[in-house]
């Protein structure tokens, strides 16, 4: 689904992992002994977005979806491979961020990026519940078929969901848990509880958003006025996952440095 690698070959290809693996040795070793050195910190940042984007395919977001509808058949090695190289791209993430050095104010623009955040998962989100309803919106009316229900209102649900979980983000009650919920209310929300699931939710979207807008590059998605209900709102996945990782860093700048969205 589209995979990099669908067509490589083993050997070669093989040959080029072993050896970016042995670099990234190599630059662990040398930053866990001067952590501001600036070539193994180039080497983690490439690793960590090969990792994160160009190993994994679309397969990864597809499974979460079907994991709220209690589907696994589709598990399998591939699946498993690709999620352990998203833990180690998230590793190197953290690498590369934690030996980076400066500081970086979030000013005012999380708050757009927030917003707008949570505007983009509407698009998706919409048309799956529309299909759910059985509006056939942006597709014909014998598109949906017999299947159409319980599962549009699952992946409809998430983004919407993911909307609203958003403005948390620059909401009070991304910083205090609210009074209705039992044993938090009135604490102080942990940073890693917020940041770690945007994070989570930014690196999925893009690793399938991104490949859309490739295909649609290359001309293997087309949009026309009967169909553009299949792919558009996918579209806006890319420029999704983009706005919630910025604002996931600004909620964890502004949390860290101890300010309040309130205000």
């Amino acid at each position: 689904m589209g995979s990099f690698f669908a067509t490589a070959e083993p050997g070669t290809t093989g040959v080029i992992f072993a050896v970016a693996g042995v670099l990234g040795v190599a630059a662990a070793v040398v930053l866990a002994r001067a952590p501001r050195t600036q070539w193994p910190r180039v080497v983690g940042a490439l690793l960590a977005v090969a990792l994160l984007v160009a190993v994994p395919d679309a397969r990864v977001i597809q499974n979460f979806g079907y994991l709220f509808m209690g589907y696994t058949k589709l598990w399998d090695w591939p699946l498993l491979f690709m999620l352990f190289s998203i833990a180690g791209g998230g590793l190197w993430a953290l690498v590369v961020w934690n030996t980076r050095g400066g500081d970086v104010s979030s000013g005012r623009w999380g708050r757009w990026a927030t917003y707008a955040a949570a505007v983009l998962a509407l698009p998706y989100g919409i048309s799956r519940i529309s299909w759910g309803l059985g509006i056939p919106l942006g597709v014909p009316a014998d598109y949906l078929g017999v299947d159409a229900g319980a599962s549009e209102f699952v992946l409809g649900g998430l983004c919407v969901a993911g909307a609203v979980l958003t403005l948390g983000l620059v909401q009070g009650w991304g910083e205090v848990f609210p009074r209705w919920i039992p044993f938090l209310r009135g604490r102080r929300v942990p940073i890693w509880f917020a940041v770690v699931p945007a994070t989570a939710a930014s690196v999925l979207l893009v690793q399938a958003g991104g490949r859309l807008w490739l295909w649609w590059a290359a001309g293997q998605i087309t949009l026309s006025a009967s169909h553009w209900g299949t792919f558009l709102p996918g579209l806006f996945w890319l420029p999704w996952s983009l706005a919630l990782a910025a604002a996931t860093y600004a909620y964890y700048l502004r949390r860290r440095a101890g300010g309040s969205s309130r205000g």
